[in-house]
């Protein structure tokens, strides 16, 4: 078998798909409190075709991970109240092979963000039925975003019209942003971004938010998308 996270990814979809749906299949939930864990693993237990798996812990350190891989994970939920602002892409670098279903995050700042690869952005407060629905489209390859999540808190919904204003107003992108441009083109996480220019996570992600606001766009794809056709990235 191999060990490149997108082929794992469609080996699994596929065998999900094969057995129509009937692989049990194993979460592993993230959260800082217990009480919270506990809660989303009961929630998921509902599905009886999700199996959750509940550390001991608000998320396993570098020596378990591998432990956790070796389930054969279909998807790993988290829940990020309480966490560092860097939780969703420190998720995303510890198991790239396993899609994230991702409670509280901004998809245009946090983790994977709406690429290529699958992922789930969810309200806080996402029922069951949600969280087994979304965790089911996640093994089998899809993005799910939650609607109401648009509306709360991003994927800078309002954000073409900002960018409206910004080019009215003359605001062009800084150098700075130009090379945080150059880095999301590269399909790089805020934590690489961060390393890359010698810069803290927290103002990686400032930028990035920046970036997607003067360029009206909606997402990091989106972000590189229309920076091409407007000639700020080569093609």
């Amino acid at each position: 078998m191999t060990d490149r996270p997108a082929d794992r990814r469609r080996e699994r979809a596929g065998a999900l798909e094969r057995s129509g749906g009937a692989i049990p299949l194993r979460v592993l939930v993230i959260a800082s409190y217990p009480a919270v864990r506990a809660g989303l693993g009961a929630l998921l237990a509902q599905d009886g075709g999700i199996v959750p798996v509940l550390p001991p812990v608000s998320g396993p350190g570098p020596a378990d991970r591998r432990a956790y891989e070796d389930l054969d994970l279909a998807a790993v939920v988290a829940d990020l109240s309480g966490m560092p602002e860097t939780a969703a892409d420190d998720l995303a670098d510890a198991y790239p092979s396993v899609p994230l279903v991702l409670l509280g995050a901004d998809p245009a700042t946090d983790g994977p963000g709406l690429g290529a690869d699958p992922v789930a952005y969810l309200a806080p407060d996402a029922d069951g039925p949600s969280l087994a629905a979304a965790v089911r489209s996640v093994a089998a390859g899809l993005t799910v975003l939650d609607p109401a999540f648009i509306g709360a808190a991003g994927i800078h919904a309002h954000s073409r019209a900002q960018a409206v204003a910004a080019t009215a107003a003359g605001e062009p992108l800084t150098g700075r942003e130009r090379q945080v441009l150059e880095l999301v083109a590269a399909g790089l996480p805020n934590k690489a971004i961060a390393r890359e220019l010698g810069i803290s996570e927290h103002t990686a992600k400032f930028h990035v938010g920046s970036l997607l606001t003067k360029l009206g766009a909606g997402s990091r794809t989106e972000a590189v998308t229309l920076a091409t056709r407007r000639g700020l990235l080569a093609v």
